[in-house]
């Protein structure tokens, strides 16, 4: 996925649609190696936190975890779920946006110490955009999760 505003110099990228960011359509033609690594790790990192399942399940598994941590009724598991929704997709959205930024430094980096070694570059900054992106995901998971455990203690 490709950012769907221009940049300009200095100036921060405005990361996409949430929608799209959990949608598994191919890639465009335009986009650059830095965007689709981040993708490509982003994509991983949330494939592991499903763990088979689907993104439906793990806002619903974040909704139960609130419910019995916050001593709620179990009917409030949907409502939640829903929330938890609305509070994990921008996360991950400015998650995209992080990575990115990851593999470009990274990039950077390696090409610093070993100039025109472009492959060694590449994979150097996969290696740091897939630890990234999980460092990301697991951050945004706790995030929403202790929010609703917040929510539920105070409504309880």
């Amino acid at each position: 996925m490709a950012h769907e505003n221009s940049r300009r110099d200095g100036e921060r990228p405005v990361p996409p649609r949430s929608s799209r960011s959990l949608d598994a359509s191919p890639a465009p033609k335009h986009q650059t190696p830095s965007e689709r690594i981040a993708e490509e790790a982003l994509a991983e990192a949330l494939r592991r936190l499903c763990r088979g399942g689907s993104w439906q399940g793990v806002t619903r598994e974040i909704a139960w975890r609130a419910v019995t941590g916050g001593h709620r009724d179990p009917r409030s598991v949907e409502p939640l779920a829903e929330a938890a929704e609305a509070m994990l997709a921008p996360l991950i959205d400015e998650a995209l946006w992080e990575v990115e930024q990851r593999v470009l430094a990274s990039r950077e980096e390696y090409l610093e110490a070993r100039p025109r070694d472009e492959a060694g570059a590449l994979t150097a900054a996969r290696l740091d955009a897939g630890e990234e992106a999980a460092r990301l995901v697991a951050e945004a998971y706790d995030h929403v999760l202790d929010s609703l455990l917040s929510l539920s203690r105070r409504a309880a």
